[in-house]
């Protein structure tokens, strides 16, 4: 039986009746493959070998509104040369800080597993900075650290947004204008004084409706996405932050832009990516590890999880 190993974060943290992670898991053990799981400490590079110490999971019966029983059983523990498994899924989250650098170079050394997403387009292609390859796409953007810089682009554009380039799931995302009260200590926070380079974008009146989530498997365009919409006066969607989600199907200016990010993720072998749109505007292109096909699947029966798994 062909193995895929799943990187991830501690498996106790996930909540298996929205995360994608144990979707996956569950589509491979349909498809026919065993699964084994690992946490990023894991692995060792031994000269040009990696290898990790992992665990074979199955799968129990859970109710998967309930995150209260152990969804999984962990059997044999072992250590293998990482190229032993068919596939690679890297599942743990950003942020995306020297670790996880070094997680992408070690990955590097993988020469027969298939990585996924691999190891250097998720060195290579920030979340964030990706946006950029579709000018037509995107509101205002300004990447910098420089006070001045800031401080000229708030002056022309008013409102705008300020997000960290490592984190996500909406953290560290605050919106800024320039006669906020709070204008000094929201940018020396973001910039910690200036040291650290931020994205500050033209705000999108439109976000106040949600934004919308976009897969695409293996170079196609998934026809429904998940909107999430802001809760409680907030101006982030993200379900971590407490937004409300619900499934559309993509309207043609969506399906635009998907099919051109598409074509562009073809061409870096990238399989698996959520684009995220506000209002007409592309504001991220999320290939770490991203997430929502759960939604998707309850309430479409399209299932993500299955279609990137048959891709491998």
């Amino acid at each position: 039986m062909k193995k895929i190993l799943f990187i991830t974060d501690k498996l106790d943290t996930l909540k298996i009746n929205t995360d994608t992670t144990y979707a996956l898991m569950d589509a491979s053990i349909q498809s026919g493959y065993a699964i084994y799981y690992t946490l990023p400490q894991y692995l060792s590079l031994i000269n040009t070998t990696l290898y990790c110490k992992n665990i074979h999971l199955t799968l129990n019966n859970a109710n998967l509104t309930d995150n209260k029983h152990k969804w999984y059983t962990e059997h044999d523990r072992s250590a293998n040369k990482v190229d032993d498994f068919y596939a690679v899924f890297i599942r743990n989250d950003p942020p995306f800080d020297m670790e996880y650098y070094y997680l992408t170079q070690m990955l590097n050394f993988v020469t027969h597993a298939k990585v996924i997403n691999n190891s250097a387009s998720l060195r290579n292609f920030n979340e964030k900075l990706s946006i950029l390859n579709f000018p037509n796409f995107i509101t205002n953007t300004l990447v910098t650290k420089d006070k001045h810089a800031i401080d000229e682009f708030i002056k022309i554009h008013k409102s705008c947004v300020i997000k960290p380039l490592n984190l996500m799931a909406g953290r560290g995302v605050f919106k800024i204008n320039d006669l906020d009260i709070n204008y000094g200590a929201i940018l020396e926070t973001s910039t910690n004084y200036y040291a650290q380079t931020i994205m500050i974008q033209k705000f999108i009146p439109e976000v106040i409706d949600g934004d919308r989530r976009v897969f695409i498997v293996n170079g196609k365009v998934i026809e429904y996405c998940l909107h999430r919409i802001p809760q409680n006066n907030q101006i982030r969607g993200n379900v971590a932050a407490g937004g409300k989600t619900e499934v559309h199907k993509l309207n043609s200016h969506e399906l635009n832009i998907a099919q051109q990010v598409a074509a562009w993720l073809d061409t870096h072998n990238i399989l698996f990516a959520g684009l995220d749109i506000i209002g007409n505007y592309l504001t991220e292109i999320n290939i770490t590890s991203p997430t929502g096909v759960r939604q998707i699947f309850t309430n479409t029966n399209i299932n993500i999880a299955k279609l990137l798994i048959q891709s491998i």
